[in-house]
């Protein structure tokens, strides 16, 4: 069933920063990238396989609109543009490329499944705002007059962000985020773990591990949900616990110290008796000087009319009888209701007129349940262009085990690089993985060989390609021209894509850094110059990538290991510091 078309209405209203796009939408957006045949054919396989990695994240998410929009990417790039690429016609890149299209069959079962739960959830968005629509006509001109904001544009055509997430600022959450990473992290290892198959077909091993994910992936994504709800919980409760200790303290009078006693320990104090908690005796109970009045008896029998009524009565203080006439009479009765007739058939009882009925509204219905929303941060910063990008979390540690790892070479002067690695969780993006390839260095470059072991590896234990980084052992913090066309080639498909350079030797000795776009991005992928260093004609080609204007966190608590794919190479595990 095709997707139900807003009305003039609905669509000239303010926009959805969280509105679900139609599947057309997505494709067509999927369709626009830049597709450059100089880019190295290794190059845009390792983009084809972070894209297919991505997109399994998300699906894994429950992020339908960005996993059909990441298959949809990845089937153009395999399908409309890898054939025409130059080195497709060598031996070896038809082998590459007859590896990568064993995953087709694969990604044309997820994007059928994927459609029909994006066409519904716009068609229920739909619905909802024309309902919104009706409740709220008399509010309609001042929404019509309302101009959308920068970010309302651009969020309202990210997949990403769809009416069913709860949006969270990952800079505000990061321990949020961190734990969320951690525990998906470890479920998504434990489940490849369970399925692996040793000497399987990358579309097999693809294919076997996803096989069960429509069989049971509304029970699974509903506990996921749950779960991601509970820790957003207890994160909630846990800051608000730590902010009212704050202001406890804070309203504490001060206490004298250590020092301060001892200075003045020549005062003496007066001894206070410790107080003691008051003890009552049991006592009797009070007795009036008037008689206690008795219980109410059933009232006597009235008395005869021909015998008189007297009522003896002698004093406590004296046995001598009182004289008759001084002995006073009954209390008059007061009479407490009113006297009424009963009703004798010569006097029928009017009844009383019953009282208006009272008309009550029905009761509202109860509102229906709140739909389980997954947790998703929102853009971290936006590029020049205003393209939203997302959250990197880096390992603050990271930078020191590399260095560490590099240290053989800084020493002899050569340069060295690795790979950044990592999962997508909930929109953000966390380095879990750092790989060193083999590689050929030189105190100026550093090459990278054996792309295809580096890509299985990559493929079999779930990870994307986040970017690199490299040494500069003879040179300060910068990045050179051919730093630039080597960050090109990971950032033409992910914009997130982030670029290390370590400089031990000189201030700064780090920095983090990514391309502009435009004007960076667009200027290196149409440059052919071939010479190693050469000039470049426009300035601003790279800025810094780290927080507080950009994308990246730099954790103390995010776990990583360090993976050595080169001969005689070992890998480690690096755990987090406790602070």
């Amino acid at each position: 069933m095709a997707p139900t078309a807003l009305t003039a209405s609905t669509s000239s209203t303010l926009l959805e920063t969280n509105r679900p796009q139609t599947t057309k939408e997505i494709a067509d957006r999927a369709r626009k990238f830049q597709w450059n045949p100089s880019i190295p054919l290794k190059a845009w396989l390792r983009t084809a396989s972070t894209l297919n990695q991505e997109g399994q994240s998300y699906l894994h998410d429950g992020n339908w609109g960005q996993a059909y929009l990441l298959y949809m990417r990845y089937l153009t790039l395999l399908m409309d543009f890898l054939p025409s690429h130059p080195e497709s016609k060598t031996p070896e890149g038809k082998k590459a490329l007859a590896s990568v299209n064993d995953s087709l069959p694969h990604i044309f079962t997820h994007l059928e499944r994927i459609k029909p739960i994006i066409q519904r959830e716009y068609e229920e968005w739909v619905l909802e705002t024309r309902r919104k629509e009706l409740r709220q006509k008399q509010q309609a001109d001042r929404a019509k007059s309302r101009v959308p904001s920068k970010y309302d544009e651009r969020a309202s055509t990210d997949p990403a962000l769809s009416s069913t997430s709860r949006l969270l600022d990952a800079g505000e959450h990061q321990e949020l985020a961190v734990e969320l990473a951690r525990r998906e992290i470890r479920r998504r290892d434990a489940t490849r773990k369970a399925t692996r198959q040793p000497g399987a077909s990358q579309g097999e091993e693809l294919s076997r591990r996803t096989a069960g994910f429509w069989n049971t992936w509304t029970e699974e994504l509903a506990n996921k949900q749950a779960e991601d709800e509970e820790i957003f919980r207890r994160q909630m409760e846990s800051t608000r616990n730590k902010l009212d200790k704050g202001e406890d303290s804070r309203d504490d009078p001060p206490r004298p110290g250590p020092a301060a006693t001892s200075r003045n320990s020549s005062y003496r104090y007066p001894t206070i008796a410790k107080s003691e908690p008051i003890q009552y005796e049991a006592q009797k109970p009070y007795t009036r000087s008037t008689p206690t009045p008795q219980p109410s008896l059933p009232p006597a029998r009235p008395p005869k009319d021909d015998v008189p009524y007297h009522v003896p009565y002698r004093h406590e203080a004296s046995s001598s009888p009182v004289p008759t006439s001084l002995v006073p009479g009954p209390p008059a009765k007061q009479q407490m209701y009113p006297e009424r007739t009963l009703p004798t058939p010569e006097t029928p009882q009017e009844l009383p007129a019953p009282p208006p009925k009272i008309h009550e509204d029905p009761p509202a219905p109860a509102p229906a349940p709140a739909k389980k929303q997954r947790l998703t941060f929102k853009p971290a910063a936006y590029l020049e262009n205003g393209e939203p990008i997302r959250s990197v979390f880096l390992p603050s540690q990271l930078r020191h085990e590399f260095l560490s790892v590099a240290s053989e070479n800084t020493r002899r002067g050569l340069e060295m690089c690795g790979i950044l690695c990592g999962t997508a969780v909930n929109n953000a993006l966390f380095v879990r993985c750092l790989l060193i390839p083999e590689q050929k260095c030189t105190s100026d470059t550093c090459e990278t060989e054996n792309e295809g072991a580096m890509l299985e590896y990559c493929m079999n234990e779930d990870l994307l390609m986040l970017g690199w980084i490299h040494t500069h052992p003879t040179q300060t913090c910068f990045m050179s021209s051919r730093d630039l066309h080597t960050q090109a080639g990971y950032q033409v498909m992910l914009p997130e894509s982030l670029a290390i350079v370590c400089a031990p030797r000189f201030e700064p000795d780090y920095g983090i850094f990514r391309l502009t776009h435009p004007p960076g991005l667009d200027h290196i992928l149409g440059c052919t110059q071939q010479s190693t260093f050469h000039p470049h004609a426009v300035d601003n080609l790279y800025t810094k990538a780290q927080r507080p204007t950009g994308h990246v966190y730099e954790n103390e608590n995010l776990e990583f290991y360090v993976k050595d794919l080169r001969p005689g190479g070992r890998g480690s595990t690096v755990q987090p510091k406790k602070f």
